[in-house]
Formats: C-alpha cells, sequence, structure tokens
C-alpha cells in the first residue's frame, strides 16, 4: 500500500479536510494535495507529527496498509482531543460563508 492511500483513508476516517490536516502541520493545504497525488513526498517531521495525530507508526504510514484498519478506533476521539482551532480557520470560514 502507499502512502497516499493510507494519507487518503485517515483524513476521510477523521472526517479531516485538507485545510485542517494542513494547519496541524504547519504547511499549504497545496503541499497536502501534492503528497496525495504523489507528486511530492513530506519531510520527514510532518511524517512524525502525522504519526501522533493519527496514532499510527511510520512503518504504517509510509509502506503499510492502514487501509484495513479499524475505522471506529480511529474516529473515536473525543473532540477535546484534537487540536483547537488556534487560528480562528473555522470561524474565518463561516463568516465568509455567511457573506456569500
Amino acid at each position: 500500500m502507499s502512502f497516499r492511500d493510507n494519507l487518503i483513508h485517515l483524513r476521510a476516517a477523521n472526517n479531516m479536510t485538507q485545510e485542517q490536516l494542513a494547519l496541524l502541520l504547519g504547511v499549504s493545504r497545496q503541499s497536502v494535495t501534492k503528497w496525495e497525488t504523489e507528486k511530492s513526498y513530506p519531510e520527514m517531521d510532518k511524517l512524525l507529527k502525522m504519526c501522533r495525530i493519527f496514532d499510527c507508526t511510520l512503518d504504517d504510514l509510509v509502506q503499510g496498509d492502514l487501509t484495513e484498519r479499524d475505522i471506529a478506533a480511529i474516529v473515536t476521539l473525543n473532540p477535546s482531543d484534537r487540536p483547537a482551532d488556534v487560528f480562528g480557520y473555522d470561524e474565518h470560514m463561516n463568516d465568509f460563508a455567511n457573506k456569500i
């Protein structure tokens, strides 16, 4: 299984957008898009952050098959366990949507 497939699966299983993952990792959304289309690969520090976010090992993330991982175990995170939106992205996007 490829890193790309694992990343797409883990994001979907956690109901996470590319923007949200990018915010957590300190990169642009375009970087996440490039990783998912295999146009580039993340640096080691970003891979390690992803392992902490998705509670997996580096080997599993890069070479393993996390698509068969028990989704219930991933999704059972409490909202308080997730990092806070310290930049106000969600509020900003809600205001933007209301203006439209």
